[in-house]
């Protein structure tokens, strides 16, 4: 029987001995609480001590926590937009966020907010808007959801879409819509290529048109000359050598022309 005492007397100080000291992490702060009430935050690592079976110690990790979340959006002109997102995040002030919200800050806090700013921000866009400025959605977020955050004693590290899916239909209408405008494009540019290329076919004959006419023009002024030339030619050819003579009462006086 004294056997038997002294066996249970050993095992509950094993069990009294193993619960009053505890361990804390690198990254990590330990909130010492007797009977609800916090009594030290431990924030240096190593081993601590504590009453057993009347302290309680709630752990907080002080390092930059990642958290993955999924919803659905509504843009504004009304498409299903299926969201996955990732925030990462650091605590502030642990203790007033305990006392505050508690140890499930994130499925209180981090879970909805950021999923009431996703809505937000992406009800501001159209949803070919959207998939064309996902960074602007995104800082928008960030700016919204650090304004959120702050007040609770949370940091917001950073932000970003993981992604952004839309349904098969509206996807399809995009690339169709897209294919129209490359090929209406296309056909500007030939029209416009078209009217260039007849532009300067009307320039280059317009141009030939007066050269022609300038040489016309030369042509004709150099053949009158040229006329009037052989003409003087023939003249001098024809001449006897003789000045014509007019005859009068008096001698005869030779007639000579003057130029």
């Amino acid at each position: 029987m004294k056997k038997i005492i002294a066996l249970v007397a050993a095992l509950i100080l094993l069990i009294i001995g193993s619960g009053s000291w505890y361990i804390v992490s690198p990254g990590f702060i330990a909130l010492q609480l007797r009977l609800g009430k916090i009594i030290r935050v431990h924030k240096d690592p190593g081993l601590h001590f504590k009453l057993p079976l009347i302290d309680q110690i709630k752990y907080m990790d002080m390092r930059i926590s990642k958290a993955r979340e999924e919803t659905k959006a509504l843009s504004r002109d009304l498409q299903t937009v299926n969201v996955g997102m990732v925030i990462n995040y650091r605590i502030l002030q642990p203790l007033e966020l305990y006392q505050e919200i508690g140890i499930e800050f994130k499925r209180i806090i981090i879970d909805p907010f950021s999923q009431e700013s996703v809505k937000a921000i992406i009800a501001q866009f159209t949803a070919e808007n959207l998939i064309q400025s996902r960074h602007v959605a995104k800082e928008k977020v960030v700016a919204d959801l650090k304004e959120r955050l702050r007040p609770m004693h949370i940091e917001l590290i950073d932000f970003n879409f993981t992604h952004l899916d839309f349904s098969p239909e509206f996807i399809k209408a995009v690339e169709d819509k897209q294919i129209a405008e490359q090929s209406a494009k296309t056909a500007k540019n030939r029209t416009e290529q078209v009217k260039e290329e007849a532009l300067q076919s009307r320039t280059r004959a317009e141009a030939e048109a007066y050269a022609q006419q300038v040489k016309g023009q030369t042509i004709t002024a150099d053949l009158v000359a040229l006329k009037q030339v052989e003409a003087q030619i023939l003249a001098i050819e024809k001449w006897d050598g003789r000045l014509p003579v007019y005859s009068s009462s008096a001698l005869p006086v030779p007639f000579i022309a003057v130029k």
